[in-house]
């Protein structure tokens, strides 16, 4: 079990179902089901593996064996998730999984015991997302039975009868719709109903088709995607962070001043979206001035704003609000039209914190004191850390646990990384296809994938090489680069050839063997140390996830450096030592040639994905 597990993180709902167990118990209980929960997608067997840790201590409790039944489920252990099933409803009385129930059945050849299951539920409690998982079962078992034109009616039926908001659901259904069209011969209006299907963020995938049918082997998709133009002309916003992307504190970060002026000189608007609550929007501009950067207030985002809107969302106009923080927050707060309070005797509606070098322990005090009479909490942002030109200092995000540690409130929280604070510069925009830049995994990243747009991650701030190679699929980013000046550039995609090893553009071949360890064109590498250029770490990253997704634990070097491009081999062999492993001995060195390798096919040297070429795909 990770140390970093938080029980808080399951539902309340069933929270309160654990709370008559002994609290050790309970806890341990809540840490097996988060572990369930988050490796159910990922890694099934494990995710199985916790579900059935959490029964063993708490079988009488309908909620543990609801994630009991989901994990065998997702293992494909039908009857087992039957049992699990009828268990959960029996001691909870709830029919939440009636869709798992009735998939189960067809998952055992029994699509007629499907139906039946179906068509004695009681939907009446149910939201629209439980109805479209029923009826896409039910459509699965009329076309198990070769009753087509059944499950047509079905999916129409459905789709006639909600005007679903829920692009998973929707998405969904019309693939299944999709897919009975096909089976009916009725091929363009299946290509219609796909291309009206919204797009998920997880179910992008940008293939070069032409590229495929060419090679000799299958395509294998990849969470990094590439992209034949630079990227500011695949994009038609970039939303770039500032702290340790534009600057790291009071000091420039190399190249950083000539990216931002690609994408100027490409005619792609350009937002600064920030989790630092404590400057104004034209005090940003005046700081990213001091660097040779240019900007406009109106292409600022802060995350002061970002918690204003949470305000908007939750007070009434002119309603009192207490501040914890510097100029930025104070000018939004006002510009909103709130009445400022400076003590929590004022009765404020809402505290409102984000950072600034002056929160002290009387201002937090003060919030303490009002949030516990019943002031609504909202934080600018959670991060923990801010970077400066020293290092890590303390964030806002460890400000506000002092607070919630001493009121028991969790805070509404904005910037990143929750989505709103990236679409709200695309709304502003206009923009259709944003691209967010980023150096930090769990804010900049996460936050454009909970808002569905692309990412580029830049090794000039937080989170490092060995970072990325770790990252779990909601924090990995689409694009990697060392610096800014990525975004002039285009970034071939990674492929995955017919000896099953990654390439990207002219990079070496990299796999992980079925003990973890990486290969470079065959050779291990040392887990020492290791330096990559820009090709390599893209081919390396590919494969590396790809092994984890498959429940491989990848044996990474300690330190892993990325460079532009290798330097000479003269150079190399006489200023490095050689890394070695084993009897393997692997020297960095300019990669081979593309046209000088020997692979079965020209089509694993091409880019994998084109980011400009989704619209025909």
């Amino acid at each position: 079990m990770p140390d970093k597990v938080n029980p808080k993180d399951l539902d309340t709902r069933v929270l309160d179902a654990l709370a008559p167990l002994n609290p050790d118990n309970a806890e341990r209980v809540a840490k097996h089901l988060v572990m369930a929960g988050s490796l159910l997608d990922v890694d099934a067997e494990a995710a199985y593996r916790h579900a059935q840790a959490a029964v063993s201590r708490a079988s009488r409790i309908g909620e543990v064996r609801e994630a009991a039944a989901l994990a065998a489920y997702a293992c494909g252990k039908y009857t087992e998730a039957l049992r699990e099933v009828r268990t959960a409803r029996r001691l909870s009385g709830s029919d939440v999984l009636r869709a798992v129930e009735a998939d189960c059945e067809r998952g055992l050849g029994k699509p007629e015991k499907a139906l039946d299951i179906i068509a004695d539920t009681d939907t009446s409690g149910m939201d629209e997302f439980e109805l479209a998982e029923l009826a896409i079962v039910a459509a699965g078992a009329r076309a198990d039975m070769e009753q087509h034109d059944a499950a047509l009616i079905v999916i129409d039926d459905f789709l006639d009868a909600h005007s679903l908001e829920d692009d998973e659901a929707l998405a969904r259904l019309l693939s299944v719709k999709a897919d009975v069209l096909m089976e009916l011969g009725r091929e363009d209006e299946a290509d219609e109903v796909r291309a009206s299907a919204p797009v998920l963020p997880e179910a992008v995938t940008i293939v070069d088709l032409e590229e495929v049918a060419e090679a000799d082997t299958t395509y294998v998709a990849s969470d990094l995607h590439g992209s034949r133009r630079p990227l500011v002309e695949a994009h038609d916003l970039v939303m770039v962070d500032l702290d340790g992307v534009c600057y790291m504190g009071t000091n420039p970060i190399e190249h950083a001043r000539d990216g931002l002026q690609a994408v100027r000189d490409a005619g792609t608007a350009l937002a600064f979206v920030t989790n630092n609550a404590s400057r104004t929007p034209q005090a940003v501009v005046d700081h990213l001035a001091t660097f040779s950067i240019s900007a406009q207030p109106d292409e600022i985002m802060t995350a002061a704003l970002d918690g204003v809107e949470i305000l908007k969302d939750k007070l009434p106009p002119a309603a009192k609000v207490l501040i914890v923080g510097g100029e930025g927050v104070h000018e939004a707060v006002e510009a909103a039209g709130f009445t400022i309070v400076t003590s929590a005797d004022d009765k404020p509606a809402a505290v409102i914190q984000g950072y600034a070098p002056d929160v002290d322990w009387v201002k937090m005090s003060e919030a303490t004191y009002a949030i516990n009479a019943g002031a609504a909490y909202v934080a600018t942002n959670l991060d923990a850390t801010l970077p400066t030109e020293r290092g890590f200092a303390i964030g806002n995000g460890s400000l506000v646990a002092c607070v919630s540690n001493a009121t028991g409130v969790k805070p509404y929280a904005g910037g990143k990384p929750f989505a709103s604070i990236y679409r709200r510069p695309v709304e502003r925009a206009g923009a259709s296809h944003p691209l967010a830049v980023g150096d930090r995994l769990n804010t900049d990243i996460r936050g454009a994938r909970a808002a569905g747009y692309r990412s580029l991650h830049v090794l000039t701030g937080v989170s490092n090489a060995r970072d990325v190679a770790l990252a779990e699929r909601e924090e990995r980013p689409d694009f990697l680069g060392l610096d800014l000046r990525a975004l002039g550039q285009p970034h071939p995609g990674a492929v995955k050839n017919p000896t099953k090893e990654w390439t990207s553009g002219g990079s070496a071949g990299f796999r992980v063997d079925h003990e973890g360890h990486v290969l470079r064109d065959g050779d291990a590498l040392s887990t020492d140390a290791l330096v990559l250029d820009l090709p390599d770490y893209r081919a390396f990253i590919a494969a590396v996830w790809e092994a984890r997704d498959n429940g491989t634990y990848v044996d990474l070097p300690a330190e892993i450096t990325v460079v532009e491009a290798y330097p000479d081999v003269e150079d190399t062999v006489e200023g490095t030592a050689a890394e070695s492993d084993g009897d393997s001995t692997v020297v960095d060195r300019e990669p081979e040639p593309a046209e000088n390798r020997d692979d079965s096919s020209e089509a694993v040297e091409e880019e994998g994905r084109d980011a400009e070429e989704s619209a025909d795909q």
